[in-house]
């Protein structure tokens, strides 16, 4: 379920929801075009440990994670899957998740609480527990034995998961808590966008080291939607260009039909970008002199114009040419012409593909 997009942050890379800005770190950087989606899982369950696999808890409005103070059978383990493929444009790059979940009860004592990758497929049936000890399992449930109860079992009892960690919180008080965003959380949601018949989502193993370490998060039953879990996912969208030309910009602009936000979008990209005293509709009418930096800052401006409108993603190819400029994508490229602009060199900065003329 997509929730909303786009979130505050500082300065103009969060500044604007539609469009906003990324900066991507790397060799270099590079402008992208913004989008953070909210989305609350499609399924949640509790693993109850029983020799006979006949507890459950699919539909409750929490899961558990640890141990509770029982002597035998005190494991509990979360589950908890969302349906990334459904929500996110094919072929996007994930570059963050972070899970936020609410913590509602807790045993005395501040424990760590892991995420692992799921291995195999599991069912939320209708059995439901506010508490720990679970109900009678239903068909379709996850069990301690059953991936779906009562004929799909787990490879081991337990569940089947990844022993590598994608992500670790210490809990101790009530109240919200987030995991990521890791390298290994973003692989994972990345994985399982690219391949979504093997996105069975993270198990969270709290310390089972001791007894009495159970924790109650919140599931996605709980009746207060602000307690349910959520997994906020930074991404670049794939490719997908429709840039307006110099033309049309120049019209949108004399008219003033330009929408505020892009417009400020596009003030706050020439700064970040070492050009704050560029206005880029007077760039793309020439209102300064149509001499080789005016035309530079015009071919520019129309860069940056359609990447605020959200018509051009900088994650987007350029062509390379013998003597012009070095980017490969429209993010590398507008990084690449403020430099030659600001160093003087207008004529090169004019003359690099990918420049729309």
């Amino acid at each position: 379920m997509i929730e909303s997009e786009g979130r505050h942050g500082t300065g103009w890379l969060r500044a604007w929801k539609l469009p906003a800005c990324l900066l991507i770190l790397g060799s270099g950087w590079s402008l992208a075009r913004p989008e953070t989606i909210l989305l609350r899982p499609g399924k949640d369950s509790t693993l109850i440990e029983s020799p006979s696999g006949t507890l459950a808890n699919g539909s409750g409005p929490a899961f558990f994670a640890g141990r509770i103070s029982a002597p035998s059978q005190s494991l509990r383990r979360a589950l908890i899957a969302f349906e990334i493929a459904s929500a996110l444009p094919p072929g996007s790059t994930i570059t963050s998740a972070r899970l936020t979940l609410n913590l509602s009860a807790t045993s005395a004592g501040p424990f760590t609480v892991r995420l692992h990758r799921v291995l195999a497929d599991w069912g939320e049936g209708a059995s439901t527990s506010s508490g720990g000890a679970g109900a009678p399992a239903l068909p379709g449930d996850s069990t301690w034995l059953h991936r779906f109860y009562d004929d799909v079992f787990w490879t081991a009892p337990g569940g089947d998961f990844s022993p590598a960690t994608s992500g670790a919180v210490l809990v101790d008080q009530l109240g919200s808590y987030s995991w990521g965003p890791t390298p290994e959380m973003t692989a994972d949601v990345q994985s399982w966008l690219d391949h979504p018949e093997g996105a069975y989502g993270w198990m969270l193993l709290g310390d089972e080291s001791v007894p009495t370490t159970v924790k109650r998060f919140d599931s996605r039953e709980h009746p207060e939607e602000a307690n349910r879990p959520l997994l906020e996912v930074d991404y670049v969208p794939p490719c997908d260009p429709a840039p307006l030309g110099p033309g049309s910009w120049r019209r949108q602009c004399a008219a003033q039909e330009v929408p505020a936000s892009v417009l400020a979008c596009a003030d706050a990209a020439l700064s970040d970008l070492g050009l704050p005293e560029i206005d880029p509709c007077a760039a793309v009418r020439f209102e300064t002199p149509r001499d080789c930096r005016g035309r530079a800052l015009g071919k520019m401006s129309v860069l940056v114009l359609n990447v605020c409108a959200g018509l051009l993603q900088t994650s987007c190819p350029v062509a390379t040419v013998e003597d012009a400029c070095e980017s490969t994508t429209v993010g590398d490229l507008l990084s690449e012409l403020a430099r030659l602009i600001l160093e003087g060199n207008c004529r090169r900065a004019s003359g690099c593909a990918g420049v729309l003329d």
